[in-house]
Protein backbone atom coordinates (compact mmCIF):
# COMPACT_ATOMS: atom_id res chain seq x y z
CA UNK A 1 0.00 0.00 0.00
CA UNK A 2 1.41 3.40 -0.99
CA UNK A 3 2.26 5.77 1.87
CA UNK A 4 -0.41 8.29 0.78
CA UNK A 5 -3.19 5.71 1.28
CA UNK A 6 -1.87 4.78 4.73
CA UNK A 7 -1.93 8.47 5.73
CA UNK A 8 -5.55 8.73 4.56
CA UNK A 9 -6.50 5.72 6.70
CA UNK A 10 -4.78 7.19 9.76
CA UNK A 11 -6.60 10.49 9.31
CA UNK A 12 -9.96 8.69 9.17
CA UNK A 13 -9.40 6.86 12.47
CA UNK A 14 -11.11 8.55 15.38
CA UNK A 15 -10.54 8.44 19.08
CA UNK A 16 -13.25 6.36 20.76
CA UNK A 17 -13.84 6.66 24.50
CA UNK A 18 -15.33 3.63 26.27
CA UNK A 19 -15.79 3.28 30.04
CA UNK A 20 -15.58 -0.37 31.01
CA UNK A 21 -15.02 -0.01 34.74
CA UNK A 22 -18.56 -1.09 35.58
CA UNK A 23 -18.67 -3.93 33.05
CA UNK A 24 -17.13 -7.24 34.04
CA UNK A 25 -18.59 -9.17 31.16
CA UNK A 26 -17.41 -9.64 27.61
CA UNK A 27 -16.90 -6.89 25.06
CA UNK A 28 -20.43 -7.52 23.83
CA UNK A 29 -21.67 -6.46 27.30
CA UNK A 30 -19.67 -3.22 27.16
CA UNK A 31 -21.56 0.03 26.69
CA UNK A 32 -21.49 1.50 23.21
CA UNK A 33 -18.52 3.72 22.45
CA UNK A 34 -19.09 7.44 22.69
CA UNK A 35 -18.55 9.67 19.72
CA UNK A 36 -15.59 12.03 19.95
CA UNK A 37 -16.62 15.47 21.14
CA UNK A 38 -15.01 18.61 22.40
CA UNK A 39 -14.62 19.07 26.17
CA UNK A 40 -17.56 21.43 26.74
CA UNK A 41 -20.06 19.26 24.88
CA UNK A 42 -18.83 16.16 26.71
CA UNK A 43 -19.34 17.83 30.07
CA UNK A 44 -22.87 18.92 29.16
CA UNK A 45 -23.83 15.47 27.88
CA UNK A 46 -22.33 13.82 30.98
CA UNK A 47 -24.40 16.12 33.20
CA UNK A 48 -27.56 15.39 31.22
CA UNK A 49 -26.92 11.64 31.39
CA UNK A 50 -26.38 11.93 35.15
CA UNK A 51 -29.75 13.65 35.56
CA UNK A 52 -31.53 11.06 33.40
CA UNK A 53 -30.16 8.12 35.39
CA UNK A 54 -32.74 6.75 37.80
CA UNK A 55 -31.66 6.46 41.41
CA UNK A 56 -32.83 3.50 43.46
CA UNK A 57 -35.76 4.16 45.71
CA UNK A 58 -34.29 4.39 49.22
CA UNK A 59 -36.93 4.03 51.89
CA UNK A 60 -36.78 3.77 55.64
CA UNK A 61 -37.56 0.08 55.23
CA UNK A 62 -34.65 -0.52 52.86
CA UNK A 63 -32.33 1.28 55.28
CA UNK A 64 -33.65 -0.86 58.14
CA UNK A 65 -32.97 -4.05 56.15
CA UNK A 66 -29.41 -2.95 55.47
CA UNK A 67 -28.83 -1.90 59.08
CA UNK A 68 -30.27 -5.11 60.49
CA UNK A 69 -27.76 -7.08 58.44
CA UNK A 70 -24.87 -5.07 59.88
CA UNK A 71 -26.10 -5.48 63.46
CA UNK A 72 -26.60 -9.22 62.98
CA UNK A 73 -23.00 -9.51 61.80
CA UNK A 74 -21.78 -7.47 64.79
CA UNK A 75 -23.78 -9.67 67.18
CA UNK A 76 -22.07 -12.81 65.82
CA UNK A 77 -18.66 -11.13 66.06
CA UNK A 78 -19.22 -10.03 69.68
CA UNK A 79 -20.59 -13.44 70.63
CA UNK A 80 -17.20 -14.80 69.59
CA UNK A 81 -18.66 -16.92 66.79
CA UNK A 82 -17.10 -15.00 63.92
CA UNK A 83 -13.75 -13.29 63.52
CA UNK A 84 -13.61 -9.55 64.04
CA UNK A 85 -12.41 -8.31 60.61
CA UNK A 86 -10.79 -5.20 62.10
CA UNK A 87 -8.63 -7.21 64.50
CA UNK A 88 -8.30 -10.51 62.62
CA UNK A 89 -9.16 -12.50 65.74
CA UNK A 90 -12.14 -13.98 67.52
CA UNK A 91 -13.01 -12.27 70.80
CA UNK A 92 -16.10 -12.37 72.95
CA UNK A 93 -17.73 -9.18 74.24
CA UNK A 94 -21.13 -10.12 75.66
CA UNK A 95 -22.30 -6.59 76.61
CA UNK A 96 -21.77 -5.48 72.99
CA UNK A 97 -23.43 -8.66 71.70
CA UNK A 98 -26.50 -7.91 73.85
CA UNK A 99 -26.74 -4.37 72.50
CA UNK A 100 -26.49 -5.66 68.91
CA UNK A 101 -29.14 -8.36 69.51
CA UNK A 102 -31.51 -5.89 71.21
CA UNK A 103 -31.03 -3.47 68.33
CA UNK A 104 -31.83 -6.18 65.76
CA UNK A 105 -34.98 -7.01 67.73
CA UNK A 106 -36.07 -3.36 67.83
CA UNK A 107 -35.40 -2.82 64.13
CA UNK A 108 -37.24 -6.05 63.26
CA UNK A 109 -40.33 -4.75 65.09
CA UNK A 110 -40.13 -1.50 63.12
CA UNK A 111 -39.76 -3.43 59.85
CA UNK A 112 -42.78 -5.73 60.49
CA UNK A 113 -45.26 -3.80 58.26
CA UNK A 114 -42.98 -4.23 55.24
CA UNK A 115 -41.99 -7.90 55.71
CA UNK A 116 -43.43 -10.75 53.72
CA UNK A 117 -43.97 -14.10 55.43
CA UNK A 118 -40.62 -15.68 54.44
CA UNK A 119 -38.64 -12.59 55.50
CA UNK A 120 -40.46 -12.53 58.81
CA UNK A 121 -39.66 -16.21 59.46
CA UNK A 122 -36.01 -15.73 58.47
CA UNK A 123 -35.64 -12.77 60.80
CA UNK A 124 -37.30 -14.64 63.67
CA UNK A 125 -34.95 -17.58 63.12
CA UNK A 126 -31.86 -15.36 63.12
CA UNK A 127 -33.01 -13.64 66.31
CA UNK A 128 -33.71 -16.99 68.00
CA UNK A 129 -30.23 -18.25 67.06
CA UNK A 130 -28.59 -15.06 68.34
CA UNK A 131 -30.50 -15.24 71.63
CA UNK A 132 -29.71 -18.94 72.10
CA UNK A 133 -25.99 -18.33 71.49
CA UNK A 134 -26.02 -15.39 73.89
CA UNK A 135 -27.67 -17.44 76.68
CA UNK A 136 -25.18 -20.29 76.18
CA UNK A 137 -22.24 -17.92 76.55
CA UNK A 138 -23.60 -15.73 79.37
Amino acid sequence: MPPEERDDELEEEQYVKADRRASRGTEEDAPPAAEPTDGAAATESDAAAEEDRELPDITVYSLLRMSIGMYIEQAWVHLGVRMDPSRNKVEQNLPYAKIAIDTVEFMARQLQPDLDESERKDLELVLANLRMNYVQRA
